[in-house]
């Protein structure tokens, strides 16, 4: 199973930062997915002949009790691309020490330039469609002893994808993606590696 791969290994504005970033195909099998197998399977379980991924609208509060506070949602904006978070949980906000509910992507941190590379994820994500995974410190929001991970998934109107449904946990500062994930099961995984300027 190919790694990983992770900004302190690129060329990246902050070394510091050591994120691992990736994705796996829609229909990957969620028994790959460990601990979040459930929300892979509710997630794909929206998915039908005529819809190639989930709408907004198709997520439900009661799809998501077991996780509130740890979800976050978040509208793809354009010109110039961004995330705007019209959902921030509870336990988000204790982890990061900001509320980004209403807020852009990295606006609440100490280096608010310093997030292309996240961007590149999720832009990503909006040209090809796919389960993302991400790991890393929370170094930029002087939270460097938390460490979380999160799926990431696509939702979409027709065949755009407009929004982001992410679920979040905690893990230790030693763990990596692969110590907690099988990441796939027999399905390909591909590692995300953002382009450098």
């Amino acid at each position: 199973m190919e790694a990983l791969e992770t900004t302190s290994q690129l060329p990246f504005p902050n070394p510091e930062v050591n994120w691992q970033f990736g994705g796996c195909p829609v229909g990957a099998a969620p028994e790959g997915f460990g601990h979040y197998d459930a929300v892979v399977a509710m997630w794909q379980s929206k998915i039908s002949p005529g819809k190639p991924l989930p709408s907004r609208s198709d997520i439900d509060f009661y799809d998501v009790t077991e996780w509130l506070g740890r979800i976050f949602i978040a509208e793809l904006e354009h010109d110039p691309f961004n995330l705007r978070f019209s959902l921030w949980g509870t336990t988000l906000s204790d982890w990061w020490g900001f509320d980004y509910t209403n807020k852009h992507l990295g606006e609440g941190s100490s280096d608010p330039n310093s997030w292309s590379d996240e961007l590149q994820y999720f832009a990503a994500m909006h040209r090809e469609p796919c389960i993302r995974i991400a790991s890393g410190l929370l170094t930029l929001h002087e939270r460097s002893f938390i460490k979380v991970m999160s799926l990431d998934f696509p939702l979409s109107t027709g065949s755009e994808v407009t929004h982001v449904l992410s679920f979040h946990t905690k893990i230790e500062t030693s763990q990596t993606v692969s110590d907690i994930l099988p990441i796939c099961g027999t399905d390909a995984f591909t590692p995300f590696v953002p382009k450098t300027n």
